[in-house]
């Protein structure tokens, strides 16, 4: 931990449980929170040293505010359960002074002002900004596709294996230095799922993220328009109901062709967050 982060309280990754289940509370309002602190309890034995933090605010008690930032290479996730976000704004302003260069946020939009001063205090600038519609599928989608046989007997659906990792981190539009290769880290630690043409090619995919959001959802181009990003997300999404989990996912508010299609399928839109990527100014 730095110097400037040194005063903050660290929660021990053993007890993210106990975070997590207080999120469970007027459920699924904090669903994306209560899946991302189960997503990172579950990496407690996966992750190298210091590559997964969770800190809070040493002078209150966070088993009863909820209070944290966590901290995945250099993505920020946070939330508070207070009515106030003073605390979660010192907390997470003092992440940022002593922390990398470059930073990726993702948040509730009930966040953005407090963001924004933190920005401004720090002297961060804003590489990007895009505000995302939250989607989340309350029941699986019983509709059929009538072509579905005809996808098995052309493709064959699987997880995607860690030996194709190297595809998606290539192929992936936002990719990034600031998501230390997260496509490879989402392979081998989460669940997904892959298609593969009848020569063993992978050639669509779609990850879980570290919020348990469906992510990294892509078709290579000479295999668009066969259904299979709609088989995708329709199988995947079966299977975290079978989990007793909640599909979500994240889309960029202004990518109106996969939002057409997760509401095809069921999900609807429930929250509004950001997604903001920043860097330190030169002093």
């Amino acid at each position: 931990m730095s110097p400037q982060a040194s005063s903050l309280q660290i929660i021990p990754l053993e007890e993210l449980c106990v975070l997590r289940d207080l999120y469970r509370i007027e459920w699924p309002r904090y669903a994306y929170t209560y899946y991302t602190l189960d997503n990172c309890y579950h990496w407690r034995t996966l992750a190298r040293d210091g590559e997964l933090q969770v800190v809070t605010d040493p002078s209150r008690d966070w088993r009863s505010t909820g209070t944290f930032v966590l901290r995945d290479c250099k993505e920020l996730f946070f939330y508070t359960l207070e009515a106030t976000t003073v605390g979660l704004e010192w907390i997470l302003g003092r992440v940022m002074k002593g922390g990398d260069v470059i930073v990726s946020l993702v948040y509730d939009s009930c966040f953005r002002e407090m963001v924004d001063r933190i920005v401004c205090s720090l002297s961060f600038a804003k590489d990007s900004d895009e505000r995302m519609v939250c989607y989340r599928q309350m029941t699986p989608c019983g509709d059929v596709d009538g072509n579905e046989e005809q996808l098995q007997r052309e493709y064959r659906f699987s997880p995607v294996s860690p030996d194709d990792s190297e595809i998606v981190e290539e192929q992936w539009v936002h990719s990034d230095t600031v998501f230390s290769k997260l496509p490879t880290r989402l392979i081998n630690r989460n669940p997904s799922l892959g298609v593969y043409d009848t020569k063993d090619r992978l050639v669509a995919w779609c990850l879980i993220d570290q919020t348990g959001s469906l992510a990294i959802f892509q078709t290579m181009p000479d295999h668009r328009r066969k259904g299979l990003g709609r088989a995708i997300i329709k199988r995947l999404s079966a299977e975290l109901h079978a989990k007793d989990q909640l599909p979500q996912a994240y889309i960029v508010e202004s990518n109106v062709a996969s939002r057409r299609l997760f509401e095809q399928l069921g999900f609807r839109a429930v929250e509004l967050w950001y997604w903001t990527k920043l860097h330190k100014r030169e002093p």
